[in-house]
């Protein structure tokens, strides 16, 4: 029982941990800065504080040691290789052209669905964007970018408000007749529980070791193994 009640204890402890939401935050105001943040914990990520140099160490033992690694590595990645490849010629030949596209399908469809349940999941706390249209003093040049850009700026900005869960969200954009470039500024914050990708993670890879993996092994077996048995039997 207290085997038991640890093993329950540590699992309740990571569920709780991965519960909790991790907010990423990015904006482009008088300059770049990008930071994450999880409870109280706030780690930047631009501009990244700057670390002390450490004094350099002996650097031929490591290049010795890297170049015996890459050695013993490159033989069995060969070998990995020629074995997929082989597979891959016997479940062409056994299954044929349908049987690949049934492959296919299976693997897109549990990506379709691994992709649907990251989005219900990845919510936008604020999408903020404000933009300035100007193009050489030239009001007739300045119109058409500022035709261009938004034809291309608002089925995006419609198209991530339609398929994300977004709290605050605005889109300005105006023509400046007078400048000589554009100019953007932007605010973006977004937020995930960790606990919903591993599931969906979890979900694909058991989807994809019984409906892709496992069909894929099974039949990728060479056709004259499959004769042997058959006369043997007989």
């Amino acid at each position: 029982m207290p085997v038991l009640y640890t093993i329950l204890g540590i699992i309740a402890f990571f569920v709780l941990i991965f519960s909790i939401k991790i907010q990423v935050n990015a904006e482009y105001l008088d300059g770049f800065v990008s930071d994450v943040k999880w409870l109280f914990i706030r780690v930047p990520l631009y501009p990244r504080p700057e670390k002390k140099e450490k004094k350099p160490k002996k650097e031929k033992k490591k290049k010795e040691k890297k170049k015996e690694e890459e050695k013993k590595d490159e033989q069995p990645e060969e070998k990995g290789e020629n074995k997929i490849v082989e597979m891959f010629k016997n479940f062409y030949e056994n299954q044929g052209f349908d049987g690949v596209m049934k492959l296919l399908e299976d693997t897109v469809d549990s990506a379709e669905k691994m992709g649907h349940s990251f989005k219900k999941h990845f919510i936008f706390q604020r999408l903020y964007l404000w933009m300035s249209v100007a193009k050489n003093h030239d009001a007739a040049e300045t119109a058409l970018e500022y035709g261009r850009i938004c034809q291309k700026v608002f089925p995006l900005y419609g198209y991530i408000c339609s398929s994300f869960p977004v709290r605050k969200y605005d889109c300005v954009i105006e023509p400046d007749f007078i400048g000589n470039s554009n100019t953007a500024r932007f605010a973006v914050s977004f937020s995930v529980r960790p606990i919903f990708f591993t599931n969906a993670l979890i979900t694909f890879a058991f989807r994809m070791l019984f409906k892709v993996a496992l069909k894929f092994y099974r039949k990728s077996k060479p056709k004259a193994i499959k004769n042997n048995k058959t006369n043997n039997t007989k």
